[in-house]
């Protein structure tokens, strides 16, 4: 069997055309026979993301045309773009996500412990104004417009696997997202985020739920020696120890919020002074623009790296919680590649319910590859070697369409 057939049989098993014309009707995207049905549609979305906001009507007539030897104009193909293809084409991103993809990687270290290791992160850009009633944006001189999109997406890193991928408005934070999302936490997953996920109510019901959590911890957020002590560790010791002591780093049990006290191991080091006089930059630009000034309080913590966990030592040594936490950066190679290569954020039209189709088309066509990159990176580290960076697959598969 030729590998370009193999790899279609074996991704798209349950992503084919009777399978998505069936989502079709089911939407209301196709209510009669018509010559452009849902499969033809789906495809010439996919493939838009060559042409990044140069895509035109004209060229996805073209494409039918060549593929297909469908004759369509472009005022049908306008047509098209309504709420109901939107539905089907979200339809079609939710049936991607849902299908479980086997990998036989080796990454038994990590498997022996943890059920799944879950990274999630977002990425946002600015759309048209008149796109503000359903994507609505911040405004004002600073953010540019009043209408903003955020991707919401997050995936196992042990199997490869998109668990969750959202459309949202982009003034609702990271916070609100992990507060709203808590009803897939498993036992033994494991959850790498950024600090804007990490509430302490959202790392509670980690805990309770049996399963894991590394992070680093927020500015804003109180530190307890012991579950019942009343006054709050002051950081400033944690800096004289490291000082003093020459330590790499400092590891305690401690507890974290005055009413949650979430039981964690803490472990400290110093930050370099490039990251400190990075984080004293930012933070002096934000107490400018408010008329303040930064505390004592914080510069003692910007010159600290704290990283928390619930993670037993005995799983997990304290000069390893770094190292696995960086595994969560991937995620920005991702939304690189996304902006970058795939042009998520170009589009040529002031039709929502386009931009929408335009995107979902992309988005599904970059999953799809992402689950062959996954496998095919598995594949290879059997025979203890590396296949390549995301970045440089996704570079080589503009040149040759492998679906």
């Amino acid at each position: 069997m030729k590998k370009d057939q193999f790899l279609k049989e074996k991704f798209l098993l349950n992503f084919n055309p009777k399978s998505i014309n069936s989502f079709a009707k089911e939407t209301g995207y196709s209510i009669r026979k018509s010559k452009l049905d849902g499969f033809g549609f789906l495809l010439s979305l996919m493939f838009s993301y060559q042409r990044g906001k140069d895509f035109s009507l004209l060229d996805m007539a073209s494409f039918l045309f060549q593929e297909f030897g469908i004759n369509i104009t472009k005022q049908s193909l306008h047509d098209r773009f309504t709420s109901p293809a939107v539905d089907f084409l979200k339809k079609c991103l939710d049936c991607l996500l849902t299908q479980k993809i086997s990998y036989s990687g080796e990454k038994q270290a990590l498997k022996t412990h943890f059920n799944r290791i879950r990274i999630k992160d977002s990425t946002k850009f600015a759309l048209p104004d008149s796109f503000s009633a359903k994507y609505k944006g911040y405004g004002g001189a600073l953010h540019h417009s009043s209408s903003m999109i955020s991707v919401q997406y997050e995936y196992d890193f042990l199997s490869g696997q998109s668990l969750d991928l959202r459309l949202t408005s982009g003034v609702m934070n990271d916070q609100s997202d992990s507060a709203d999302f808590t009803h897939d936490i498993q036992e033994n997953d494991l959850f790498l985020r950024d600090m804007g996920y990490c509430t302490l109510g959202f790392l509670s019901k980690i805990h309770s739920a049996k399963a894991y959590f590394i992070n680093r911890l927020t500015p804003q957020v109180n530190i307890y020696s012991e579950r019942d002590s009343k006054d709050p560790v002051e950081i400033n010791s944690y800096l004289k120890k490291l000082k003093k002591n020459k330590l790499e780093y400092l590891e305690m049990s401690v507890f974290l919020g005055k009413k949650e006290r979430v039981p964690v191991r803490i472990v400290v080091s110093l930050a370099d002074e490039t990251t400190y006089e990075k984080r004293l930059r930012k933070t002096s630009k934000q107490a400018k623009s408010t008329g303040n000034k930064v505390s004592d309080k914080f510069k003692a913590r910007a010159r600290l790296n704290m990283m928390i966990t619930n993670v037993p030592a005995e799983i997990l040594k304290g000069k390893d919680i770094r190292k696995v936490y960086s595994l969560r950066w991937q995620i920005e190679l991702i939304f690189k590649t996304w902006k970058s290569l795939v042009t998520i954020d170009e589009f040529n039209t002031k039709k929502i319910h386009r931009f929408e189709c335009q995107l979902y088309g992309k988005l599904i066509w970059t999953i799809l590859n992402l689950n062959i990159f996954n496998w095919l990176q598995n594949q290879v580290l059997q025979k203890n070697k590396v296949l390549c960076s995301v970045w440089k697959y996704f570079r080589l598969i503009q040149t040759y369409q492998i679906i």
